[in-house]
């Protein structure tokens, strides 16, 4: 069984290990901690269910970044 998954990121192909989730995502890419929203399949995952979404092969997921300004 393959150790890593390959999801969408963003449109863009991206490579994680297998049973990693959408919390472990976000600390992969340097986003934990920021103010993001994240949807997996076309379905947003809130904060508190971030832990508990596991990505698998072929999801899409989507991270928008919120930055402050003025």
């Amino acid at each position: 069984m393959p150790q890593i998954v390959t999801i969408q990121l963003n449109g863009e192909p991206f490579t994680l290990p297998r049973c990693s989730s959408v919390s472990d995502l976000l600390t992969t890419i340097a986003s934990e901690g920021k103010t993001v929203a994240t949807v997996l399949n076309d379905q947003i995952v809130r904060p508190e269910n971030r832990s508990a979404a596991r990505l698998e092969e072929g999801d899409r997921v989507e991270i928008l970044i919120f930055a402050g300004g003025g």
